[in-house]
Parts: structure tokens; sequence; C-alpha cells
């Protein structure tokens, strides 16, 4: 590697690393940023007027008080940079503006018993350009991406979903990310699902002020995403934290016929998929979960049984993974009221802390801050976390580093 080749990619990490902390402290001084990542106040000087040229971060006003002069605080610019987020999910499709502070402009949503890819790519075909009709003609100069977020094997599991073989086959045959690439001039990023709602809750959740944990998301079916040291550790496949088939003690109520070895999948304890099919086997018929709300009081002693033996399902797995990983925290998020997930928290963090064992360190379970948007909003935070995430990556390459990029 020469010389110069490190000195960029060094740069360019600095640059990310300031982008990071000032995600994560909102303003800041260039003081605080340099106490914050231990660059000399001239290096910091430099870096951050170079952002600030470039649009990315804008002066907050000044700070007052101690000795000396006021200081200049700095903050992420909204309109620096702006990307598409798509979530493709098996009952549910999701596509939103993002902004680069992370705020959600425009939202579209559809709903659906079974994904079908041409309904899917319709809709995409549909909605992509009033998304980007949103924006002016100089602010479409800076869309730096679309980020879609997905089950990597969403054709799996037909039994579970009802899905018809024939659906399930064309999922496999499918190419989805040259679909979706040949419909925009943009760069466009996958990732898992559950993986793209951990980089959320990293960047605008929990992940400000912790730099390791365990992320899970409960949806149609159950899934996570792994950071450690402040980025997303994705395993050799892409598939780290993919909590679905991981196996707990089988459930007479809620477990779906045991395997062989007597053990059900989490996701069939842990999943709204099971909870909805639940509540319409007691009479509350409902065809997706966004309705419960309106059933919410005539539902709450079958959610509160559904909890239960979920809390119980989540404790096992999590024994098994703190087991292995130290972490400082796991959060749970979920497309539910947030008053039922603070309570499934709540049982979950009783539990675990009431049975794990003497020479584990129990970490923290915590609520996630992101809720139903969590895995479209990861969606869009792909392009922003590709091009301005503090991923050490950086340092070894002369450009910047691919995540999955069409």
């Amino acid at each position: 590697m020469s010389q110069g080749s490190n000195s960029s990619g060094l740069r360019r990490y600095n640059e990310r690393v300031m982008l990071t902390h000032l995600r994560k402290y909102r303003t800041a001084s260039k003081s605080d940023l340099a106490r914050a990542t231990n660059l000399t106040p001239q290096a910091v000087t430099r870096i951050v007027d170079d952002l600030e040229q470039s649009g990315l971060v804008v002066r907050e006003g000044r700070r007052l008080g101690g000795l000396g002069q006021p200081s200049t605080l700095y903050a992420i610019n909204p309109a620096g940079a702006y990307s598409i987020g798509i979530k493709i999910g098996r009952r549910d499709l999701e596509l939103l503006l993002l902004d680069f502070s992370g705020k959600v402009m425009t939202q579209f949503r559809r709903e659906f018993d079974q994904p079908d890819p041409d309904y899917i790519l319709s809709q995409i075909d549909e909605l992509l350009p009033e998304l980007r009709a949103q924006l002016d003609k100089s602010a479409r100069k800076r869309l730096r991406g679309v980020g879609v977020a997905m089950p990597w094997f969403l054709g799996a599991w037909p039994s579970e979903l009802e899905m018809a073989s024939e659906l399930s086959e064309r999922w496999r045959n499918i190419n989805l990310s040259e679909e979706v690439a040949e419909r925009v001039d943009l760069p466009v990023y996958f990732e898992n699902d559950g993986a793209a709602a951990a980089i959320a809750e990293l960047q605008l959740g929990v992940g400000r002020d912790i730099s390791d944990f365990l992320y899970v998301n409960i949806g149609a079916f159950i899934g996570g995403g792994l950071i450690l040291h402040g980025n997303l550790e994705p395993g050799v496949h892409g598939n780290a934290a993919e909590l679905a088939s991981m196996p707990v003690p089988h459930s007479e109520r809620f477990g779906h016929k045991a395997t062989k070895l007597g053990f059900d999948m989490l996701t069939q304890r842990a999943s709204l998929l099971t909870l909805r099919r639940y509540l319409n086997q007691n009479g509350i018929k409902i065809s997706h979960i966004g309705e419960l709300p309106e059933h919410i009081d005539e539902a709450r002693g079958y959610i509160q049984e559904w909890m239960d033996d979920c809390a119980d399902a989540l404790v096992f797995a999590f024994l098994s993974v703190i087991s292995v990983l130290d972490l400082k925290a796991i959060v749970i998020d979920a497309n539910l009221p947030r008053f039922i997930i603070d309570e499934l928290v709540a049982m979950v963090e009783r539990r675990l802390a009431s049975v794990a064992a003497k020479d584990i360190f129990v970490p923290s379970v915590l609520p996630g801050q992101l809720g139903p948007d969590a895995i479209a909003v990861g969606g869009g935070i792909l392009p922003f976390y590709s091009s301005f995430g503090a991923d050490k990556t950086v340092l070894l390459k002369g450009s910047v580093p691919e995540r999955r990029i069409i």
C-alpha cells in the first residue's frame, strides 16, 4: 500500500468518525470533537471546515459560559444528503425519503396477505418517482442511493406463511437486487432486514450511547443484528444474529409441531405471525398486526398470554447468546404499541436476571427507539452508513468500502 493511499484512507476514516460523533452528540464544538476523537485541535479544525464546506455539517449557534471566547457548535446538516429506504417484508412494503439527520420526510406503506414480487416491484415503480419528486432539482443531486432491507430468504418457510408453493418458487428464482437496480440511476444497497434495523438503532437510537449490543426485531418473523465496537458485525454470510431458527423449548400452546429433537424454533414462539394467529383462533379477526390497536381492549388478555410465552422463549435464546457474546445490552423492538414493547422488555429483563448463571455478565434489556419504522429507516440509513459510517476497513483501502452495493 502506498503512503498516499494510507494517508487518504486515514483522512476519510477521521471524517467518518467526526460525522459519527456529531450524530451521537447532536451538536458539538471543535474542542468537544477533539476530546472525543483524540485528534489534535488542528486536525479537527481542518476536517470540520472541509465537512462544512461540502455541506455535510452546519453551524448551530454558540455555547456561552466558561473562560475565553464562546464556542461555535456544529451539527449534521439535514440537507447535506438524502437517501431512499425500502423495506420489503413478508406482510408489508414501505418506502421512505430520509434526510441526512435521519428524519423521515415522506413515507408510503402497503400491506398485503402474500408478498407477491410482481406487485412489490410495481409499487416500487410507482412510488420511487413520487419520493424523488419531494426534492427540488438541487437536492436530488444529493441523493446518495437507495437502501433495501428485506429477509434474505423471503420465499422460505412457505408452510409458516401459508404461502403457495408457486409463490415461494418465484422468490427463489428472482434476483431482486437486479430488478431494483434497473429501476434507479443511483447506487442500490441491500441488507438483511434485521441487520438494517440494527444499523438504524446504532445510528439513531441506543447506539448513540452503547457500542455493543444485540438488536432484536419482532416482526412477522423474528430477526436481528449484532453491533460490536460501534459497527455492524454481519458474519461470514451476512446472516449474523438472524434469530428465527434458534432452538428453544417446545411450547404446547404456541409452538407448532416440534422438531424431531423436540424443540421449537424461536420464530414459532416470538413472532407477530404467532400472535396474530392466536388472536384469530380466539375470535379476534385481524389480517395484519397493524389492525391490533383497534382491538386492543378485547385482545389484551390474549396478548398477555402470548407475551408470557414469548418472554420465556426470548430468555432461553438470550441465555444462549450471552454465554457466547459479552454484550452491554440487548435491544428489543417490534411493530407493536409502545406500552406492549415496554412491558415485554421488562418481563424479559426480570426473568433473564433471575435465571442467569452467576459467572455471566447479564446485559441490560432495553426497548428500541424506532418502533415500526426501524427496518425501513434502516434501509434509508444504508447509503449513509456505507459512505459515512466509521468503518475501519476504509483504512485498508484506497477506495470507499462497499456494502452489498449494486
